[in-house]
């Protein structure tokens, strides 16, 4: 992945977390993670995370319904 692209991925994590996280104010060693897979039926499930340093202090997972309001906002949030 060229820089651009990892800035593009690093800012999709953020606005995630932002999101997920209303209340996080990031700090200087806070880091994002944001995962999307599938369960063992086959439905999608989407991983979000903010760590601080090593410990993980947010975390969330959507499915479902949940799932495609969460894309859905986040989506609208970064093509605004």
């Amino acid at each position: 992945m060229d820089s651009s692209e990892e800035r593009w991925v690093s800012a999709l994590r953020d606005q995630a977390a932002r999101l997920a996280f209303p209340e996080w104010v990031p700090g200087p060693d806070d880091w994002t993670s944001l995962y999307t897979s599938f369960e063992e039926g086959g439905a999608p499930l989407t991983e979000v995370a903010v760590y601080r340093g090593h410990d993980r202090i947010h975390y969330i997972r959507f499915t479902g319904n949940e799932l495609i309001a969460f894309w859905t906002k986040l989506v609208d949030r970064i093509a605004e």
